[in-house]
């Protein structure tokens, strides 16, 4: 059957009859009568759930890719909606520590979405599967990332939110989790950081902070994690490499959040006068935004 993902094997169906359907999806109220695979199905029973905003910041999204490795590398299925954000840093963590994952799609897979992500989408159904309960040709809408999100829950043991305004889909997976007895995670963020309101919101209703992945192990049993061993840093981009030594400090020290010159001069040990000038070339290079009132973040690529 042709497609527009790359795949080594057609793509099979699955129906609720058979012994590989997965059971927690009859604990939905509306449960899919059949599933569209492309790949191989994990067993479920350590799966994880790693879901939030597409708008994330670069500290969200290396914390859910670092979550995603550790995960994968102590034998946990990372799932996810293979959307850009925090679903793709999942998937790829995953796929970094040798999988597997699963991404559920909101639409059939001759329409993968986002088409953006069709390198991931092939990857990840060699070292897992693309799973949806949509006929191949469909075409993904608003409505249909909602019900993506309810197979997203039901197929975990856990869902951690990592990173989700008040309007989120991942707060729908949330909820649906909860309805389902699932446990739900959500990674605390600063008050003033919108992005991180629904985590904040998920908190004080209840929800277990995680701050790693021994934070889920922990509350499942799942026995200690084995952090998974990053091989040897990769030489510097030619754009980092042409920043001074003093530039790569005060970018290091910088996130999404703001910072004040006399703030990041105190915690660096330095004159206030070479972290304005830094912060000056750094902004002429496109490196940071200025926020005004002596207050700088670092700007994402």
């Amino acid at each position: 059957m042709s497609t527009d993902i790359a795949l080594h094997q057609p793509p099979f169906e699955i129906a609720s009859q058979v012994p590989q359907w997965p059971r927690g999806l009859q604990r939905l109220d509306r449960p899919p009568s059949r599933l569209r695979v492309a790949g191989a199905l994990p067993g479920l029973t350590r799966a994880v759930a790693i879901v939030g905003t597409r708008r994330c910041d670069p500290e969200a999204k290396r914390f859910a890719q670092t979550l995603a490795r550790d995960l994968a590398a102590s034998r946990c299925p990372v799932v996810s909606g293979g959307a850009h954000g925090i679903d793709s840093a999942a998937h790829h963590g995953a796929l970094e520590a040798g999988g597997p994952t699963i991404a559920v799609l909101a639409s059939g897979l001759r329409r993968a979405y986002p088409p953006r992500n069709r390198a991931l989408f092939e990857r990840i159904a060699t070292l897992g599967a693309l799973v949806t309960e949509h006929d191949d040709d469909c075409p993904p809408r608003r409505g249909r990332f909602l019900e993506r999100n309810r197979i997203i829950a039901a197929l975990s043991r856990a869902v951690v939110v990592v990173q989700a305004p008040h309007r989120s889909g991942a707060l729908s997976t949330a909820a649906v989790a909860r309805e389902l007895g699932i446990p739900v995670f959500a990674v605390p963020a600063s008050p003033w950081d919108v992005r991180g309101a629904g985590c904040a919101r998920l908190l004080a209703g209840g929800a277990l902070p995680c701050a790693g992945a021994s934070d889920i192990a922990r509350a499942l049993n799942f026995g200690p994690i084995r952090r998974f061993a990053e091989g040897p840093r990769s030489p510097m981009s030619s754009m980092e490499a042409t920043h001074t030594r003093r530039q790569r400090t005060i970018l290091a020290a910088l996130s999404s959040v703001s910072r004040h010159v006399d703030e990041l001069a105190g915690s660096l040990g330095l004159p206030a006068a070479e972290v304005q000038t830094a912060l000056l070339e750094l902004l002429l290079l496109g490196d940071v935004q200025d926020r005004g009132g002596g207050y700088y973040v670092r700007r994402t690529r």
